[in-house]
């Protein structure tokens, strides 16, 4: 099986040490693509060192939400160059209303820039976003997105919030939480973005199978993921890594 790791952060300090032993193990496990995303202005040079490094990666810059900060909008004008620097796609970003800081109204200034550019230089987007799907779904229709579309990442919403995410040209890509008890909520979510709109992910280091909690996540437990999906919609874990690579190669034009 070909399997494509659609989102996880390489650049993350609990990988500095251990960086060849998680590609190898990820390469052991089947992947043969991993995106590994930026969250800082900070990391962007690190993001595409390592992907200059290991041939199964792949990059995107972006600002995350999270760590938005008025002083970046002097940076943004960067990601222009973006595509020339061989980047697959603009993320980490998007919008959270769950943290009170950086404020919803910076969260938006520095998502909708990123979206405009990705725009303009059509690389598709990585997207993070929890409780701010109403304000997601208006930056969206201002801005519009990517000819290349791209991904809401680690998505546990609705199959009726999907529907009108992929009429906005999105898809989605899900990872650990695949794995947490089963409920028919996630069913038919799966249900409605299986086969077209669904790619599998890890967030390494973050959300780490359930299983697994508490130690930091590793990008070849994406088998755990892939193989929760599979009970989850009664398909053959071969059939479902065929049809998210498939759909990740699509959406970041990648080469196999």
């Amino acid at each position: 099986m070909k399997i494509i790791d659609a989102h996880c952060h390489l650049e993350s300090e609990e990988f500095e040490n251990n960086l060849d032993e998680i590609i190898r193990n990820a390469r052991d496990a089947g992947i043969c693509k991993l995106i590994t995303s930026s969250i800082t202005p900070g990391q962007w040079e690190k993001s595409k060192s390592i992907a200059e490094k290991y041939k199964e990666v792949e990059f995107a810059l972006g600002v995350h939400p999270w760590y938005a900060t008025p002083s970046d909008l002097d940076m943004l004008e960067n990601l222009k160059d973006a595509k020339t620097k061989g980047a697959a796609a603009i993320g980490e970003i998007g919008l959270d209303e769950k943290i009170e800081n950086p404020s919803i109204e910076i969260q938006t200034k520095i998502f909708e820039i990123q979206l405009s550019i990705a725009k303009e230089i059509n690389l598709p987007v990585i997207v993070h976003c929890r409780g701010a799907f109403d304000e997601l779904i208006s930056s969206i229709k201002k801005i519009g997105v990517p000819e290349a579309g791209g991904i809401i990442h680690s998505f546990s919403g609705s199959a009726g919030l999907a529907d009108s995410l992929i009429k906005l040209g999105l898809s989605f890509s899900i990872g650990g939480i695949l794995t947490y008890k089963k409920n028919k909520k996630r069913i038919e979510l799966l249900e409605r973005i299986y086969p077209n709109h669904f790619l599998l992910e890890t967030d390494s280091p973050d959300i780490p199978p359930i299983h697994l909690n508490g130690k930091p996540n590793v990008p070849s437990n994406i088998l755990f993921n892939l193989k929760a999906a599979s009970d989850l919609l009664g398909i053959k874990q071969e059939d479902i890594a065929e049809t998210t690579t498939a759909n990740a190669v699509r959406i970041f034009n990648l080469v196999i």
